[in-house]
C-alpha cells in the first residue's frame, strides 16, 4: 500500500525533473542568439555614434580646426549653448570609445568566455532594445549545443539543491509533530 502511494510523487518528481531539464536546456541554448543580436545592435549604435562624429570632424575641417580644437572652443566659448554642445560632442567621444571597447571585447571573445565577458561588457538599455525584438530559435550550432548542455547541468544542479532544502524543510516541521504525537498516544507496552 505504502509503495502505491508513493508512485505518484515519483511519478510527478520524474516529471518535474525532466520539464525543468529541458527549461534548462532551452533558455541556455538562446543565449547564442542573443549573443549574436545584441553584437549586431551594439554595432549599430557604434557605427550611429562613429557617423555623428564625422559629421563634427568635417564641420572642425571646414573651419580649419581638428575636433579637439573644435570641442575646446565650444567649451571656452563663455556662451551656454555653444559649452553644452562641445559637451555633448565630448560625452559621443566617450560613448564611442565605451562602444568600441565593448564590441572588441565581445567579439573576440572565445565561445566559453562569451557569457562571462557579455557581463563585463553589456549595456543596459541595448539589452532592453535586443530582448524586446528577440525571438528565440532552435539551436543548431556546436555553440548552441554547449550552451545547452550547460544549461542542463545548472538546472539539475538546482533543482536538486531545490529539492534536497524542501526535504530537509519537510523533516525539521515533521519533527515536532511526531514529538507531540509520541506523547499523546504512547506505545502500549506489551507483558
Amino acid at each position: 500500500m505504502r509503495k502505491l502511494l508513493k508512485y505518484p510523487f515519483r511519478f510527478l518528481n520524474g516529471l518535474v525533473d525532466r520539464v525543468i531539464a529541458v527549461l534548462g536546456v532551452v533558455s541556455f541554448a538562446q543565449f547564442p542568439q542573443f549573443f549574436a543580436q545584441y553584437l549586431q545592435r551594439l554595432g549599430g549604435h557604434l557605427a550611429e555614434a562613429q557617423f555623428m562624429l564625422v559629421r563634427y570632424e568635417l564641420t572642425a575641417e571646414y573651419f580649419n580646426m581638428t575636433l579637439e580644437e573644435y570641442i575646446a572652443t565650444h567649451l571656452q566659448s563663455g556662451n551656454e549653448i555653444f559649452t553644452s554642445s562641445g559637451q555633448l560632442i565630448v560625452a559621443l567621444v566617450d560613448r564611442i570609445k565605451a562602444l568600441e571597447n565593448s564590441f572588441l571585447a565581445l567579439n573576440n571573445a572565445s565561445v566559453y568566455s562569451r557569457w562571462w565577458v557579455f557581463l563585463q561588457e553589456y549595456d543596459l538599455e541595448i539589452v532592453k532594445e535586443t530582448w524586446s525584438i528577440f525571438t528565440p530559435g532552435i539551436p543548431t550550432t556546436t555553440e548552441g549545443l554547449i550552451y545547452g548542455a550547460c544549461g542542463l547541468v545548472v538546472a539539475w544542479a538546482v533543482y536538486n539543491v531545490v529539492k534536497a532544502l524542501l526535504k530537509t524543510l519537510a523533516k525539521l516541521i515533521s519533527k515536532p509533530f511526531s514529538r507531540r504525537r509520541r506523547l499523546m498516544f504512547p506505545a502500549h507496552k506489551q507483558a
